[in-house]
């Protein structure tokens, strides 16, 4: 196995478990994955609860949101709201908190620098799926499975994950160890269908989801970006204008000796920025990306804000908005079809979506539905959800439904998603048209502005 070789570097995994006799155990184990190390705890009889890497610098991430906490005095909102969106904040550092505890799990983060794609996963599900489905034995499977793959780094982690099954751990342990590459939905569809011997029924529900959810994901991000494209053009266009033709010219300006009107001077000085400190500029934007990624990644205060503003941009927060419902509804329908608990189904769900506002929302509607609230109450006092949502759900609580009726909800969204998509490209063009036009018209009156005088100057 490559990734067992001699020249693999073992890492300080610190453990959490139980021993022989049922008593809690802790300590650290040598080993170059998270896999293996669970391997080496369950030789010594000891089953591992949790399993995390140990650096200095574990405890950062939550230091730093804990710091950065405090609630804003500044806002107008009622006591209640405040009340709200303090509590809201908190849910968001507990999700960073749980996001960054499965991540840390992976040794993938050090031997994987990018991610296994989305559409790769899909694909060994469904080669997984129909090679179970052949009554193929399970480790004969993962042969058979690992040979068709083509990305290296994904045989490479397939492979860990069949030495772990090898060496008594589970499908979901092993999967686990990667939360990185599989989600929790997949990991929890393992576990569920390793126990109640539905493995293969479960995963033919996993690629129906799956597949939708990807559907939805491509389109939205098909809707995105012509408008980046566009900005992206835009600047390239700006850069030439600026650098090349603009220095022509200032030489022509400058033979003239005539004084320049205001936006001839912007646009010199602009051209002079970019023609001298280009590098400067360039470095700034470098940093200014990298700095943003960074605090949206570790400071769950600073994402908080960032993904509830998302949804007050035109068109764009509406499409966000019903993406993250039908979502939602999707996974929280097939889990509960699943047999998952609620409580269980809606912690996992808060990890699962992509904007802390909607995973607190769900950690806070988990929190009252294990207090004894029903979910229909504990979904409108979120305040996230239409109406729509919060009355279909209460309806589906009373008639017992409930997964068929958030089904329902989820394929509705879904068509909302395809009219907002098509609202938005069928605006995009006339409005780039406009602002590109706008932006280079203006630069170019400014440049020939000084020339519509040259004959008063020669006079």
């Amino acid at each position: 196995m490559a990734l067992l070789g001699k020249d693999e570097k073992d890492l300080s995994w610190r453990y959490e478990g139980r021993n022989k006799s049922g008593a809690l155990v802790s300590g650290t184990v040598e080993a170059p994955t998270a896999i293996i190390a669970r391997v080496k705890l369950r030789k010594k009889d000891i089953t591992p609860l949790s399993i995390k890497p140990q650096t200095v610098f574990s405890g950062f991430s939550n230091i730093l949101g804990a710091l950065r906490s405090k609630p804003n005095s500044k806002s107008n909102n009622t006591h209640e709201k405040r009340v709200s969106l303090f509590t809201s904040l908190a849910r968001s550092r507990e999700i960073h908190n749980l996001v960054q505890d499965q991540n840390k799990d992976s040794k993938n983060k050090k031997k994987v620098k990018r991610p296994v794609k989305d559409k790769e996963i899909t694909i060994f599900v469904k080669q997984f799926v129909v090679v179970i489905k052949a009554g193929v034995p399970l480790l004969r499977a993962f042969d058979i499975v690992i040979n068709g793959q083509e990305n290296r780094k994904f045989v490479m982690i397939l492979e860990d994950i069949k030495f772990g099954i090898e060496n008594g751990l589970s499908l979901s342990e092993s999967f686990g160890s990667y939360p990185k590459v599989f989600d929790q939905l997949f990991i929890n569809f393992l576990a569920i269908g390793e126990q109640g011997g539905i493995l293969e029924t479960l995963l033919t529900r996993y690629l129906e989801y799956k597949e939708k959810v990807d559907a939805i994901k491509r389109r939205v991000k098909s809707a995105m970006a012509y408008p980046i494209i566009v900005v992206i053009v835009c600047c390239l266009v700006l850069s030439v204008i600026l650098g090349f033709v603009v220095p022509q010219f200032q030489k022509i300006f400058e033979s003239m000796n005539a004084k320049l009107p205001a936006p001839t001077l912007i646009v010199i000085a602009l051209s002079d920025v970019i023609v001298h400190y280009w590098w400067l500029v360039i470095a700034v934007i470098v940093s200014m990306v990298y700095l943003f990624k960074y605090t949206y990644r570790v400071v769950p205060r600073f994402r908080f804000f960032i993904d509830s503003a998302i949804f007050r941009v035109p068109l764009f927060g509406d499409l966000i908005q019903k993406t993250l419902i039908s979502r939602w509804t999707r996974t929280l329908s097939l889990m509960f079809a699943a047999g998952v608990p609620l409580n269980g189904a809606l912690r996992s769900i808060a990890t699962l979506v992509d904007n802390y506002l909607f995973g607190a929302a769900t950690l806070n509607i988990q929190k009252d539905v294990e207090s004894g609230s029903s979910l229909y109450v504990s979904m409108q006092s979120s305040n996230i959800f239409p109406n729509m949502v919060t009355q279909m759900v209460a309806v589906g609580e009373e008639a017992g439904s409930l997964d068929f009726l958030l089904q329902s909800i989820a394929d509705y969204y879904d068509q909302e998603v395809e009219m907002v998509i098509e609202a938005i490209l069928s605006m995009i063009e006339p409005a780039t048209i406009v602002v590109l036009g706008s932006v280079l018209g203006s630069i170019i009156v400014a440049i020939y502005l000084p020339l519509f005088h040259l004959g008063d100057v020669v006079g």
